[in-house]
């Protein structure tokens, strides 16, 4: 696998040092865009794209989560971008997370996220 592939603000820090990689490093992009849909900017905004891969990446560093956020979308960014790839959640487990925290926060019914369920390695999510 190539090293430094996509958009380095939202890069995995494994694929930023050039190491081996797995689908995980889609979970952490997914946080990061999530983080920048929540929250309406992007993570570490006054930096270029490299250097908030670089602080990702070589500093363990990750954007500051308001306090007033949900603790249950807190916990799921922070198992999305965790440091250890395999400490990451799998995309079916994000969506059943999804699931439950909207059922509990919008009263939708619980299987109102659904997968595509193209295939059995295919976790696209249809709303």
């Amino acid at each position: 696998m190539t090293g430094e592939t996509g958009s380095y603000r939202f890069m995995a820090p494994e694929v930023f040092r050039h190491e081996r990689y797995n689908e995980s490093v889609d979970v952490y992009s997914y946080a990061m865009i999530f983080f920048n849909i929540l929250s309406g900017h992007q993570p570490w905004p006054m930096l270029n794209g490299i250097k908030a891969a670089s602080a990702a990446a070589l500093e363990g560093r990750r954007p500051y989560i308001p306090r007033d956020w949900d603790n249950r979308i807190v916990h799921l960014l922070k198992q999305c971008w965790d440091e250890d790839p395999s400490a990451r959640p799998s995309f079916s487990r994000v969506l059943a997370d999804l699931n439950v925290y909207s059922h509990h926060v919008f009263n939708t019914g619980e299987n109102d996220v659904v997968t595509a369920g193209v295939s059995s390695k295919c976790s696209c999510a249809i709303m």
